[in-house]
Parts: structure tokens; C-alpha cells; sequence
């Protein structure tokens, strides 16, 4: 072999090892099961085809281990509609919808609950006429009847501060909302053009839960096309965060889960190598970890000309 072969595959070598590294140093989203419905609307009623978020607490109450509270698709126009629904099981699988459905009436979007001290605390959006948005926090001592509203993410002209998800992270006995935080309309500048568009992943800290309030906010993520709907989930000693994304040309124009990984909460994370995790146009994903398992409850589109939606469920293999 002369020497600018022998050079030529030194470099080939030198590529392979460097992206095997690379590949090795990413990480992977856990594998996970197929996936399986557990929840749709009901025809001809108030969540018909619009069954959209899934937020789950264990809180062995009333005879059911799991409680779930569901929001719908609805985004704009008659607030009224955006409502929030309980589902109640004992195994994850098979959902009691709660007779006096729905619990929260009007401009109720993307419920997210923890509970804590015995107390169910719930935080969604609300939205004015321009559809700029704002999230709230609600709490109950019985999990259905929700009051003392209070506002932890203020609205902001123009812009969109929803798609919340309240953990409570047990490392450092830590709450955190994470958010979606963007510009995502066509809004004129003082100087007559276009405000450049932006979605980003905010995230807020506090030890005591009215705290987030206060907290202020920290970008763990940002694009320049729709990356929304954060959720994070310890799991395995890492950290996972999955949101929706959508973009023109990209991922055979569908909607889609990435994921990412980080060491910590609310430090820098990276992409996992089998991202997208969810790639069917699946979306509004929420992470939970039950028994040692880590499961993803998201909303699947059945069509979206006439945005409707179901909810299904993965969950990690051994």
C-alpha cells in the first residue's frame, strides 16, 4: 500500500471512530412498547373527536389508583369549549370517564397536574380575543371541584406563554413548570415589518409551588419553526424531554415527537439519536413514570383537516 492509500484509510478510520463516538456520547430514548388507545371523545358530546392532553397523578382516592385529567384540541375562537375532563383507572389501560365531565368550564387548555400535601394543583392556558395566552394555577382538595386561581405565567401581546407541565422533581425536592414560550403570528414592528417568529422551551424553578409565581423563567430550547408541548421525566438516571415539532418539508410534513436528554433538569440537553420518538403525527405528548416504568401519553391525529385527535400510550420495555 502506498503512502496516500495508507493515509486515505487512516482518515476513513479516524471518520467511523469519530462518529461512532459521537453516536455513543448522544444517548437514545428509551424503546419503547407499541402503542395502544386509552382514551377517546364521545359522539355527539362535548369532547367528540377532540380528546387532546392527558396529565395523570397517582393519588389512590375514592377507590382508583390513577386520576386523569384530559384537555381538547380546540385552539382559538369561543373559549368555551376548551374544557377539562377526569378520567379515573387501576392500571393505565382502561379509563372511567367521571359523570360530571367536564370539571373545568371554559378557556381550560392543557390541564397539567401534580399532586402534593394531598392537594391537586393544576395549571393550563387561557387565551384573550388575539388568542395571546397566559398560564394559571388552580387548586382542589378532592381532585373535581378546582378554585383560588391564580396567574404564574402573565400573557404577553402578541405572544404565546402555554402548553404547560408541572413536575415535582424529587432529586432536589423541586417544582417545575415547564412551558412553550413563542411568537408565533404575523405581528407588524414599529418599523412596519414582520416580528421574526420564535418558539422556544422555557422552564420555571421553586421549592414551594405558589413560588412559581415569582420564578423566573430559563430557555432550555429554542427554534425558528413549532417546537412546543414540553415534557420531562427522569428515568434510567437521565433526564428526558420530548416536544412536539412541526416544520414545511420535514418529516414527511407530519407532526412529530422529538426527544432529548440531559444530566439535569433544567441545564442544556441534547437530542437523542432515535429522535423522533413519535413520528405519525403525534403530538401534546405528556411523560409519567408509574411502577419504575417510564410511559408517554400522547395525542394521535385521526385527520387533521377537521383536527381531530385520540389519545394512545407507550411505555418503556425491560
Amino acid at each position: 500500500m502506498n503512502r496516500k492509500k495508507y493515509l486515505n484509510s487512516i482518515a476513513v478510520l479516524f471518520i467511523i471512530f469519530a462518529c461512532s463516538i459521537t453516536q455513543f456520547a448522544q444517548g437514545t430514548y428509551p424503546k419503547m412498547t407499541e402503542s395502544q388507545m386509552v382514551l377517546q371523545g364521545d359522539k355527539g358530546k362535548w369532547d367528540d373527536s377532540k380528546v387532546h392532553t392527558f396529565s395523570i397523578v397517582e393519588a389512590n382516592k375514592d377507590g382508583y389508583k390513577y386520576w386523569g385529567y384530559y384537555g381538547l384540541s380546540h385552539y382559538g375562537g369561543d373559549p368555551s369549549v376548551r374544557n377539562a375532563g377526569l378520567v379515573r383507572s387501576n392500571d393505565l389501560v382502561k379509563w372511567e370517564k367521571y359523570d360530571g365531565n367536564p370539571i373545568v368550564k371554559g378557556d381550560c387548555r392543557w390541564p397539567s397536574v401534580v399532586y402534593a400535601n394531598k392537594t391537586f394543583y393544576m395549571f393550563y392556558a387561557e387565551y384573550n380575543s388575539d388568542n395571546d395566552s397566559r398560564i394559571v394555577m388552580v387548586s382542589s382538595k378532592d381532585g373535581i371541584h378546582f378554585g383560588d386561581k391564580v396567574e404564574v405565567v402573565a400573557r404577553e401581546t402578541g405572544k404565546q406563554n402555554q402548553n404547560p407541565n408541572i413536575v415535582f422533581n424529587k432529586k432536589d425536592k423541586c417544582f417545575y413548570l415547564s412551558y412553550y414560550h413563542g411568537l408565533e403570528r404575523d405581528i407588524v414592528g414599529k418599523d412596519g415589518k414582520n416580528l421574526k417568529k420564535f418558539w422556544q422551551i422555557a422552564i420555571k424553578k421553586s421549592k414551594n409551588i405558589n413560588g412559581l409565581q415569582k420564578a423566573a423563567p430559563k430557555t432550555l430550547l429554542s427554534a425558528d419553526y413549532t417546537l412546543a408541548s414540553p415534557s420531562i421525566a427522569y428515568y434510567n438516571n437521565k433526564y428526558y424531554l420530548i416536544v412536539e415539532a412541526s416544520l414545511a418539508g420535514k418529516w414527511d410534513d407530519k407532526w412529530v415527537t422529538l426527544g432529548y436528554e440531559c444530566d439535569k433538569i433544567d441545564g442544556k440537553y441534547k437530542e437523542v439519536s432515535n429522535s423522533p420518538v413519535l413520528s405519525n403525527n403525534d403530538a401534546c405528548a405528556f411523560q409519567h413514570i408509574f411502577n419504575n416504568d417510564l410511559y408517554i401519553f400522547y395525542s394521535h391525529c385521526l385527520n387533521l383537516d377537521k383536527w381531530e385527535w385520540e389519545l394512545r400510550m407507550v411505555k418503556s420495555t425491560k
